[in-house]
């Protein structure tokens, strides 16, 4: 708590918040929170990619900072590169579009088809330290073309599942999601590989298909990469233990979007 609070300066009324951290700045009015259970263990490393400049945080704020001068340049330049999935070639805009990240491709081959190919623990562990380690670069890239607070372009084909929870559950909710990864260290069916992540979500009464009420919520995201396991199965049942936990447990509704 005391490093979202402070470190992180997240947006959060004290009173729905426990005492424990602290009382932070309250700067920040977004934040992307990311835990590497798999290499931490009792002692995670946890990383916070926050934007911390907005009306809404700053009354005196005076508009958008920090705009690369050749910035229209830059975006043409990422909207129009080459990509090449298996329905055939098309420019980085269209494949964003339709299917999120790019798959990434290293000489031709493409990334989850190397991560298939290297099916161990010890990738596992490396894979979840780079996700971590890889933000600040992706983020500094992205700043220096286009500063619009995105950092992600291409990736690898992941799995990911979110739920809503309440946030005095936030804690629960997270240490179990650990204890699970953990759990799978030395399996030869299925290794977590990335980060928990999660962040806190005021949600407004504005959606059609709304599956929580107003207010301030806790989001709760399980990803992996599933190309190291096994079977479809393997990852699947390791999901559903966590899913099973957070609905029944912590009454968690699903992320609908």
């Amino acid at each position: 708590w005391k490093f979202i609070k402070q470190d992180a300066e997240a947006d959060i009324a004290p009173e729905l918040l426990p005492a424990e951290g602290g009382q932070g700045s309250r700067k920040a009015w977004n934040g992307e929170y990311f835990a590497d259970f798999i290499n931490g263990g009792d002692t995670p490393i946890i990383a916070v990619y926050a934007q911390k400049a907005n009306s809404s945080v700053d009354p005196n704020f005076g508009g958008p900072l920090g705009i690369p001068d050749d910035i229209y340049q830059a975006y043409a330049t990422l909207k129009n590169a080459p990509v090449t999935d298996y329905r055939g070639l098309m420019s980085y805009g269209v494949a964003a579009r339709r299917d999120g990240a790019p798959p990434i491709k290293i000489v031709g081959v493409d990334v989850n088809d190397m991560i298939g190919a290297l099916r161990t623990e010890q990738v596992a562990h490396i894979m979840s330290h780079e996700a971590m380690t890889n933000i600040p670069r992706l983020a500094r890239k992205l700043a220096n073309r286009v500063n619009d607070g995105f950092f992600l372009t291409q990736s690898p084909a992941a799995l990911a599942a979110a739920y809503f929870v309440a946030p005095d559950k936030a804690f629960a909710a997270m240490d179990y999601l650990r204890k699970v990864q953990l759990e799978s260290k030395g399996s030869k069916d299925f290794v977590w590989n990335l980060p928990g992540e999660f962040r806190f979500i005021n949600v407004e009464d504005s959606a059609v298909l709304q599956p929580i009420t107003p207010g301030l919520w806790f989001n709760a995201q399980m990803i992996s990469f599933p190309d190291l396991a096994a079977t479809h199965q393997a990852w699947k049942r390791d999901f559903k233990k966590v899913e099973d936990f957070w609905v029944t447990e912590l009454k968690a509704q699903p992320h609908m979007g």
